[in-house]
């Protein structure tokens, strides 16, 4: 038997009704507000905040402020006073209010999303309002702080840094924190401004511990060293690369004139540091492969080109003797392709050339290496492949 059902009174369901309809004219009026928030119409987003008072709306209503070139502070500083942890309204109300020229609002502000974020931003907003007050506690307090949390690009703060004490060991000890990957940065950042001093001991900090990480930095600083002619230290970071096996070459020591690398091109070229590049040039293609380089000439090339090139770290004053393997692969003799060896001001090296070798005192500690192509007199230009088998360095004795 069927237990029998008990109509609802009709005041429950008149209450039911009536509270369904309510949520549903909330839903909707919420929906509505939502949509004018959105509006491209001053007046629907101020109308907007009267249906929906919250910290999105006033967000929303304070950016068409500001891009009518009205007040957005107060609907900034209402948003975050509705959602009180949320640190981008205080970011925003903070610079402002900097804008306005109310400082003390400015930094509250500022440093109450500091507080609420362990993010970089903040941080980095809050170093910035210090710097623009010229408050050097204020800002290398924040600034440290920032460099803590960051991950990315932090040359912007490194300038701020610099700009307001370009002191680099100073910086180092009070500023810069011991992660590696801002050490990273600040070793580009020196090595940019020249630096040398400090940007040499930070180089040889890191490749101390050297991880594949670092390499790009480090290298960076290599390139940059070598072409002003600085060799020393970029042979000590070069070595220990290659000794802490995150690179695959061996190690330099002009002193026992091992100045060259890869003179087999066994490994990939690397196109940084000691590495061999190669040139973009029309007309001729290399590849590497078949133990050596291989390059074709279209027959359609410059007269002269350089083809492939690397840094020598030697020894000024002392005798070197440079020789070679090349092989004609589909034409008879590899006819105007030849080893120069120039100084960094682009000046050829004065050698004496010995059939398949030259013979030349290194006059300073970097030389650059350069295999080229320069079509003889009297001669078509080459077409065809050559193989460059090897290449050797050694000194004289």
């Amino acid at each position: 038997m069927r237990p029998a059902v008990t109509p609802l009174h009709p005041l429950i369901r008149g209450g039911i009704v009536v509270v369904l309809g309510l949520a549903s004219y909330s839903v909707g009026v919420l929906a509505w507000a939502d949509h004018l928030s959105e509006s491209s119409q001053l007046a629907d987003r101020q109308h907007a905040v009267h249906l929906m008072r919250s910290g999105s709306s006033y967000e929303r209503l304070a950016e068409k402020l500001e891009d009518a070139g009205g007040d957005p502070l107060p609907a900034f500083t209402r948003a975050a006073e509705l959602e009180p942890a949320n640190a981008e309204y205080r970011m925003r109300a903070g610079l402002c209010a900097e804008a306005a020229g109310r400082w003390d609002l400015a930094e509250a502000n500022l440093s109450a999303a500091a507080g609420l974020s362990r993010l970089y931003q903040p941080r980095y907003l809050l170093a910035q309002y210090y710097f623009r007050r010229q408050d050097a506690v204020g800002f290398f307090h924040w600034g440290r702080a920032a460099f803590e949390v960051a991950y990315g690009d932090v040359l912007p703060l490194f300038d701020l840094c610099w700009r307001m004490r370009p002191e680099p060991d100073w910086l180092l000890a009070h500023a810069v924190p011991a992660r590696p990957e801002i050490l990273r940065q600040y070793l580009a950042f020196l090595t940019g401004r020249r630096q040398w001093g400090a940007a040499e001991a930070i180089a040889g900090r890191i490749s101390g511990s050297a991880v594949a990480a670092d390499v790009p930095a480090l290298l960076e600083f290599c390139d940059h060293s070598l072409a002003d002619g600085r060799a020393t230290r970029p042979v000590e970071v070069w070595n220990r690369l290659c000794a802490r096996g995150v690179m695959p070459f061996e190690e330099l020591n002009p002193a026992n004139g091992a100045s060259l690398t890869d003179g087999n091109f066994a490994h990939q070229l690397l196109g940084q540091g000691f590495g061999w590049r190669l040139n973009d040039t029309d007309g001729v293609i290399s590849r590497q492969g078949h133990g050596g380089l291989r390059v074709t000439f279209s027959g359609k090339q410059e007269e002269w080109c350089g083809i492939a090139w690397q840094y020598l770290a030697v020894q000024s004053g002392r005798t070197y003797r440079l020789r070679w393997e090349f092989h004609g692969i589909d034409v008879d003799t590899p006819q105007g392709v030849c080893w120069k060896i120039y100084d960094l001001a682009g000046k050829r090296v004065a050698a004496r050339n010995e059939g398949a070798g030259l013979t030349l005192i290194a006059p300073a500690d970097v030389l650059v290496l350069m295999l080229s192509y320069e079509r003889p007199m009297g001669l078509s230009r080459l077409a065809g492949t050559v193989s460059v088998a090897q290449v050797a360095l050694g000194l004289e004795k």
